[in-house]
This record gives C-alpha cells, sequence and structure tokens, in this order.
C-alpha cells in the first residue's frame, strides 16, 4: 500500500466505470418517490472555481443521500452560453492571435470562432465535474443554445409574460459601446472617478425674473447628461426667492422644451 493517497490511480477509473454501469442514471421506479436537482448551468467562458466546487459537492451529497434511499433520481447536468462574456472572450482571442475582429470574419465565420470556442471550454466543465466524482446523468447533459432546450426557456417566458407574472420595464442599462449590446452589472469595471459640479442656467419662460431680477433658474448637477429628461424643476417651497415663480415656467435649454416649476 502507498504511504500517500494517490487519486490518480483511483478515482479516474472507478468514476468510469460508475458512468459505464449507468449508475447516475434514474432507475425508472417511482414507488419511493422522484427526486430531481437541476445543476446552475455554469458559464462556457472559462473552467470551474471553488464555487462551483462547493456548491456541486453539497448537491451530490443530496443527490447521492437520496438515490440511496431508492428514490427515482436525476440530477440534470448542463452549461450555459454566457453570450454576451463568450462573445467578449472570442474577440479578444481572435485579436490577440490573428489579429482580426468579428467584423473582419463576418457573421457565420465569427459564429463558427465562438461554437469552436464552446466546444474547447465546455469540454473543460465537464472533464472538471468528472473529476470532482460527480454523479450527473451524463446523457441528458444540455447547453442552453440547444434547440430543443431554448424554444421551452421562450415558451416558459412567454407564458409568465402572458400571466403577468413578468413584465418588460423601462430601467437604465449598461451599454457597451465596442460590443454595441446591453450588458450586466457583473460584466461593468467599476472605477472610482472624482465628480464634478457644473452649474446650468434655466431661462425663464415669458419673461418671468427672480426676486433678485435674473431671468433664469441656476441649477447645480454631477450629472448634466440627464438635463434633456428633466420635466420639471423643483425649488424649496419656503424659499422668498422662488415664491412667486411656483407654478411658472422654464425653457429647458437646447431643445427649449416648457416645462413647470
Amino acid at each position: 500500500m502507498e504511504k500517500t493517497y494517490d487519486p490518480q490511480s483511483i478515482e479516474q477509473a472507478l468514476y468510469q466505470n460508475w458512468e459505464e454501469q449507468g449508475y447516475f442514471k434514474p432507475h425508472g421506479d417511482t414507488s419511493q418517490g422522484n427526486y430531481c436537482i437541476m445543476i446552475p448551468p455554469p458559464n462556457v467562458t472559462g473552467s470551474l472555481h471553488m464555487g462551483h466546487a462547493f456548491q456541486d459537492t453539497i448537491m451530490d451529497t443530496l443527490i447521492r443521500y437520496q438515490r440511496m434511499k431508492g428514490k427515482n433520481t436525476l440530477w440534470q447536468v448542463g452549461t450555459d452560453h454566457a453570450g454576451i462574456a463568450t462573445q467578449m472572450l472570442v474577440e479578444r482571442k481572435l485579436e490577440a492571435e490573428e489579429g482580426k475582429s468579428r467584423h473582419d470574419l463576418g457573421r457565420d465565420a465569427f459564429m463558427d470562432k465562438v461554437w469552436e470556442w464552446k466546444a474547447q471550454s465546455g469540454g473543460t466543465i465537464t472533464k472538471q465535474l468528472r473529476r470532482m466524482g460527480a454523479s450527473v446523468d451524463w446523457d441528458r447533459e444540455r447547453f442552453t443554445m440547444d434547440e430543443g432546450l431554448s424554444k421551452a426557456v421562450q415558451e416558459v417566458f412567454v407564458r409568465l409574460y402572458e400571466d403577468d407574472l413578468i413584465y418588460r420595464g423601462k430601467r437604465l442599462v449598461n451599454w457597451d459601446p465596442k460590443l454595441h449590446t446591453a450588458i450586466s452589472d457583473l460584466e461593468v469595471e467599476n472605477k472610482e472617478k472624482q465628480g464634478h459640479m457644473w452649474h446650468l442656467r434655466y431661462p425663464l419662460a415669458d419673461g418671468e425674473l427672480t426676486a433678485d431680477g435674473k431671468d433664469y433658474l441656476e441649477v447645480a448637477t454631477t450629472r448634466p447628461e440627464t438635463m434633456l429628461g428633466d420635466s420639471a424643476v423643483a425649488v424649496h417651497p419656503d424659499d422668498e426667492r422662488y415664491q412667486a415663480l411656483i407654478g411658472k415656467y422654464i425653457l429647458l435649454p437646447i431643445v427649449n422644451r416648457r416645462i413647470p416649476i
């Protein structure tokens, strides 16, 4: 017997035998009940990390426990396309290795590159899961862009929308000027910058004047780009300088749109 444990000589051969014997498949006998876990699909943008190992260990423990109790168990395995992040990684790889952009290749050729990356990265993830001994049913492995799966996702979202359980609302998004698409907060690189106050003069409409004879109201802001969306200007109701202007109008700079005070 070896003095130290050598996983290479035991684990891979043992796991391969488990997989070949079909020990991880649902056995179909529902007399003891069913038990299923859908693995949170890891992104094909890279490889698994300690967080994946931690959560997969917990799920594997639950699945194996229920399987030993005789339940018809399924641990569903799959990977996620992570479309925007994958596009970004493939573009970087393409530029570094060939000095080209996706526009140089064209849509179809670039899509082929993306699928090549998916096969490479997705293969790494499945190898890692096998090395961890994850008792998933590999015959049911899915990818979020598989035809049947993507149609099922569309169907669910449409049904949820029709049942008023989800809605499409207006909200601010992170727009990537290079990828020409919206990206999530997770894909944004945040940097702190010293702010700056902008003082904007909003001309008073209809010849109105402030208490000190000015024909404008001065507004200070750190976000001048939002000015074009202003729908009103607020003043302190108890400030004597603006008492006579409440209910009057100003002209929004640049577009000269009338908005109330």
